[in-house]
């Protein structure tokens, strides 16, 4: 029997792993050599039987045996799951949401701080507050940050669910009281798909090392000490904004955070460890306890009473420790981040379409170090290509599919829930007020759109 247990282990842990690594030493996944590897096998398979009546006649005994016993169970979890993703899909497409766009005066004095606290409002995570309203499909409140490059002319808007839009207004003017806050129209309905006609392309961001990992923040550039001179500022949004001012005439530059609470007791997603217990991938809390166990793993006494390994432990590695513990000390968000470049075929500029390292790289100024290198920072993940061989994409097919389904999730700002459910990351507040925030005259753009005059209230004392 134990022999029979280590045998099933093998075969559906470690084996399909091996597998993972011969293919990946073989290069078929680089070369889009895995599925016709893959249905070569299966039909190597079916041929064999049908030319082995024996074996082919055990074979649906077995299957014939155990399906009665293990069909059911996978029908019920294929139901469960489609059931939970239509209430989701319904919920989504019923809701109604609001597009804010915040204009900027000149003379902008808040430190991303100000933002930080907007942020700490939107930490809604009164979705799925009882059993039933997550049989139904509810799901806590979502939000997008956007920046858009509309030829140049640069954009700040936030989009929430409408009957959110006055707790947003009212954060943002409590923080920010000289901007102006008007509902506008969707911008992106300006640019409908038509793949014939346009170039889009655009890359979502992941991190470089996992979830717990921070990534560098505005209070370690000292951006939260308000006397500190404008020119002695070093504001790493200044990167992005630069790079969607170059923009040129017809061209357009879509950046999206989508953001929603990250509750505790929540799944991570991506490279989360599973759960045993579960079968789940652990929630943040579980993750930065096992990242910090590993870094004091590599100190690990080699014999016993030995504790002199824990001495040689670096005052980098303490602090790499003391960073992934503090930020968990803050309202955390599950944020999937989203680019887009779109313009008609005439106007596009090969620099920043797949030809050019424009969008991969406009996060960069948010990095620690190199290749994840010290902390963490924010990594490319390509999802409509590259198409390097013929075989890859015949007649452009895949190609004008990935665009439009790319298209579809930028303008409804989806990345939590099917059809265009995708991995995120966890961050914290402060992570995102670096990413995300209105900049003052640090930020020299001359296409920042601001206004010239301040907004403020009229005088109490004025004659009625």
């Amino acid at each position: 029997m134990e022999t029979l247990i280590k045998f099933l282990e093998w075969w559906l842990t470690k084996f399909p792993d091996a597998v993972d690594a011969r293919l990946d030493k073989m290069s078929l996944r680089g070369y889009g050599l895995e599925a016709p590897l893959v249905t070569l096998v299966w039909l190597v398979f079916f041929f064999w039987l049908f030319a082995h009546p024996a074996a082919a006649s055990t074979t649906g005994a077995i299957l014939a045996v155990t399906l009665p016993f293990v069909l059911p169970f996978r029908l019920w979890d294929m139901y469960s799951e489609a059931r939970l993703e239509y209430w989701k899909v319904r919920k989504f497409s019923e809701t109604k949401f609001a597009l804010l766009e915040i204009k900027l005066p000149e003379d902008l004095t808040q430190t991303p701080y100000a933002m930080e606290l907007v942020l700490r409002s939107m930490y809604q995570t009164g979705g799925a507050t009882t059993p039933y309203h997550a049989y139904y499909g509810d799901v806590n409140a979502q939000f997008s940050l956007e920046i858009v490059s509309d030829g140049g002319r640069i954009h700040f808007y936030i989009w929430c669910r409408d009957k959110l839009k006055a707790l947003v207004e009212s954060q943002i003017y409590a923080h920010y009281p000289t901007v102006q806050v008007v509902e506008v129209p969707d911008y992106t309905l300006k640019m409908p798909f038509d793949a014939a006609a346009l170039i889009l392309w655009g890359v979502e961001f992941s991190l470089q090392k996992p979830d717990p990992w921070p990534i560098i923040t505005y209070k370690e550039l000292g951006l939260d000490k308000p006397g500190i001179d404008e020119e002695n500022k070093h504001d790493p949004i200044a990167s992005v904004l630069e790079f969607l001012g170059t923009a040129k005439q017809g061209e357009h530059i879509w950046v999206q955070m989508n953001i929603r609470a990250h509750d505790k007791g929540m799944s991570c997603a991506g490279k989360a460890p599973i759960d045993p217990k579960t079968g789940k991938p652990v929630g943040i809390e579980e993750w930065a306890k096992i990242e910090v166990q590993a870094i004091a793993d590599k100190f690990k006494p080699t014999a016993e009473n030995d504790f002199s390994s824990y001495m040689r432990m670096t005052a980098g590695d303490r602090k790499n420790q003391e960073m992934i513990q503090e930020k968990l000390n803050k309202q955390l968000f599950e944020v999937g981040i989203r680019t887009v470049y779109i313009a008609k075929k005439e106007d596009a500029d090969r620099g920043k379409t797949p030809f050019g390292a424009g969008l991969p790289s406009i996060y960069r100024s948010f990095e620690h170090g190199s290749a994840g290198r010290g902390l963490n920072g924010l990594a490319p993940v390509f999802w409509n290509g590259p198409f390097n061989f013929p075989w890859h994409d015949f007649m452009n097919l895949r190609r004008h599919m990935l665009m439009e389904r790319y298209y579809d999730a930028y303008v409804t700002r989806q990345f939590f829930q099917p059809p265009h459910k995708h991995p995120h990351i966890v961050l914290n507040t402060e992570e995102l007020a670096s990413l995300y925030h209105f900049p003052g005259k640090v930020v020299a753009t001359p296409t920042l759109q601001r206004m010239p005059s301040k907004r403020a209230e009229a005088p109490s004392n004025l004659p009625v």
